[in-house]
């Protein structure tokens, strides 16, 4: 009996001229764009998501090769994979902090490579997710466009913020992957066509990153640092923390600590935040932590404490100084030599 139901697609897929394969994958990549992508988006295991996007990326890509459309759920997976690679670099940046600042050269040395090889594949793969955006919905730069559904808005979106994050990452691996210069401005001009009021703040945040890359992009008499706090604070009222991760981390690019400092402050309780997208506050809240442990440790040597990604105060946490030092080991000295020293033994003692 069961056997009649096997060979209903079979039968189906002969009459259509469809694959048994082709078939299964559009299947397979219906389920991942209505299902598997809005339920990522409420979790905040990172891990997971970058595990995700390296496992189910490449044999969802796949059916590409069956003629199957597979650009749209590709946005999401590259994205998801650039994670993994972007952890690596960062704890590759944090272990070159922490190697200067206790004067291992050699270290460092090594750890800078490391950390630009994590650029450039992060790069290579999120730059993956944003052409896999342009193919799927356009690039926006002549004329903006209807999304079908959330989902798509949400995918187009992030692909232009995967874009972004690539050419971060691509300037900082000496521009190895070398992506095309026309690519800024085509985020520029795309991100404008969504509303921040329905997108956190992130369009702006996107376009002003932009501005603080490019010098003389942005309108004239804007200050793209405040349009990134006006969209931090938009963001946080809806709940979504990306806008101000955004803020923190170009603050810190071009030299704004002050900015990046008052953003940290600013992260809102956790629970005001949105939990439909906890796996985006989870990488929003993994940039601002990153950022916050570089400042760390470039004063103190050490990590900012267990989740309060925040800028080092003065004296918190300080290690002693130099003469502090001095002064207790000639204490201790000084002890020593006022201790009355031991009595002879005798040999039955």
């Amino acid at each position: 009996m069961k056997s009649r139901y096997l060979l209903i697609p079979l039968l189906f897929a002969s009459l259509t001229g469809c694959s048994i394969t082709k078939m299964a994958g559009e299947t397979v990549v219906e389920f991942t764009h209505d299902e598997a992508i809005p339920y990522l988006m409420s979790q905040g295991d990172l891990e997971a998501a970058c595990n995700m996007g390296q496992a189910l990326g490449p044999v969802v890509s796949s059916f590409s090769r069956v003629e199957v459309e597979t650009d749209n759920v590709g946005i999401a997976t590259n994205m998801a994979a650039g994670m993994c690679a972007e952890f690596a670099q960062r704890n590759a940046e944090l272990d070159r902090v922490r190697a200067l600042h206790d004067n291992r050269t050699t270290d460092a040395q090594d750890d800078i490579i490391r950390e630009k090889y994590g650029h450039r594949l992060a790069a290579q793969r999120m730059i993956k997710g944003y052409e896999a955006a342009v193919r799927t919905f356009g690039d926006f730069s002549e004329s903006c466009r209807k999304f079908d559904s959330k989902t798509d808005a949400l995918l187009s979106l992030l692909g232009l913020a995967s874009g972004a994050l690539a050419l971060l990452h691509d300037f900082n691996s000496e521009k190895s992957v070398g992506i095309s210069l026309d690519v800024p401005g085509i985020i520029e001009k795309s991100a404008a066509c969504f509303s921040d009021d329905d997108w956190w703040g992130m369009p702006t945040a996107l376009r002003a990153s932009i501005w603080l890359s490019i010098p003389g992009a942005g309108p004239e008499g804007v200050d793209p640092i405040e349009a990134m706090k006006d969209a931090a604070k938009k963001g946080d009222a809806q709940g979504v923390l990306l806008a101000r991760a955004m803020l923190v981390m170009m603050a810190t690019n071009v030299g704004r600590p002050d900015a990046a400092c008052e953003a940290l402050a600013a992260i809102p309780a956790a629970d005001t935040l949105n939990h439909d997208y906890d796996m985006l506050n989870a990488y929003a809240m993994g940039l601002m932590t990153h950022q916050a442990d570089l400042a760390w440790a470039h004063k103190f040597g050490y990590r900012a404490p267990f989740m309060k990604p925040s800028c080092p105060a003065e004296q918190t946490g300080a290690p002693l100084s130099d003469q502090d030092v001095d002064d207790l080991l000639d204490g201790l000295l000084d002890e020593e030599d006022e201790t009355p020293a031991p009595a002879p033994q005798t040999p039955a003692q």
